[in-house]
């Protein structure tokens, strides 16, 4: 005898509909529980890596900063003293610089931007007032200075003869301005030199090796508050993409002091290794330096060493003008690879100054 099935109450089928609900709302609530444990753990390792990373840059800051204590010396020899002075002025640096990117992580994109940054593209700001009755007849001084330090708050580092107090700069500025100085760009420094033009009687040429932060953070507000354009010869592989992109400046260009040849390693002159460099690797680091900066129209010997596979080497990576530290003037006749400079020297006097300008 067949058992038949009894129907459900209402009051079992509401009670079977909650626990279906609830037993939903549970599930639900277990798999949003699942994903925010798995959502915290990624967030972890996602801190993890960035303390890491965090870690890892700073460790790479404090290698370039080494680097450039010990590298970027003033051009008297790869290992003098003046070694630990290229960056005298560090602290008055932001902190926020240490946390920038070095000139040794490979960025093209940045390198890119570089060259791509007319705010550091030589223009000329001024008119050429030159004639043929009045012109430059005793030749143009193209002025070498390094470091500068403000004597009311002295780096740490010994001075020495590359650096100038800040008020002595800023007073030798005052004159030039005073005076209507003319400032050739670097295309008519060489059409100047090989005859193709005339300067004004009043014209000269402001360099700065290095790219040192004392220079970049003392002189570039100088440079702007007198309008007077000069050229930073930028070691590429020293935080050279960082202090382009931080220091740019309408009155200040970038150009090459190569990428990484600022070093020892020679045997000629002050022991500079570009004169035993291999041609290629050298026109390969001549070129990369003029990525960073973002031009090619002056290139300074690293410790002024040379030889004629340095200046083949120069020619070939499409400079057209290129400074030694032999002293003199720039004149007509003159290789515009091999232009002798003007040392500004600490303690010169202003009157000194104007003899070495006129």
């Amino acid at each position: 005898m067949s058992r038949s099935k009894r129907p459900v109450s209402p009051k079992k089928r509401r009670y079977r509909r909650i626990r279906s609900v609830m037993l939903f709302i549970l599930i639900l609530l277990i798999a949003v529980l699942g994903g925010i444990l798995v959502w915290q753990k990624k967030e972890e390792a996602g801190a993890k890596k960035a303390q890491k990373a965090k870690a890892s840059a700073q460790a790479d800051v404090g290698k370039s900063e080494d680097q450039e204590a010990q590298t970027s010396g003033g051009d008297d020899s790869p290992d003098s003293t003046d070694d630990n002075q290229a960056n005298s002025g560090d602290s008055l640096d932001s902190t926020d610089d240490n946390q920038a990117d070095s000139g040794d992580s490979p960025d093209g994109q940045q390198e890119s931007d570089a060259a791509e940054d007319n705010i550091n593209k030589e223009v000329q700001l001024a008119k050429n007032t030159a004639t043929e009755e009045k012109h430059k007849t005793n030749g143009l001084a193209i002025c070498m200075y390094h470091y500068v330090y403000d004597k009311d708050n002295p780096p740490k580092d010994k001075l020495n003869s590359n650096f100038i107090e800040v008020h002595a700069l800023e007073e030798e500025l005052k004159y030039l301005t005073e005076n209507n100085y003319y400032y050739p760009t670097w295309e008519e420094v060489k059409a100047y030199v090989e005859g193709d033009l005339l300067l004004p009687e009043k014209s000269v040429v402001l360099t700065f090796d290095d790219g040192a932060y004392s220079f970049l953070n003392l002189g570039v507000p100088l440079f702007e508050k007198y309008q007077i354009p000069v050229t930073s010869f930028l070691i590429g592989n020293i935080d050279g993409k960082k202090k382009v992109k931080k220091y740019a400046s309408e009155y200040m260009t970038f150009q090459s002091h190569s990428y990484n040849m600022h070093r020892g390693g020679g045997n000629i002159g002050h022991g500079g290794i570009f004169p035993v460099m291999d041609h290629d690797e050298a026109v390969a680091d001549l070129q990369k330096s003029i990525k960073i900066g973002g031009n090619g129209d002056a290139f300074a010997y690293p410790y002024g060493d040379y030889n004629d596979s340095c200046v083949q080497a120069v020619k070939d990576a499409g400079f057209n003008c290129a400074v030694t530290t032999e002293y003199g003037r720039a004149k007509p006749g003159d290789n515009p690879l091999l232009l002798p400079r003007v040392r500004m020297s600490m303690g010169q006097s202003l009157a000194s100054f104007k003899k070495l300008v006129e």
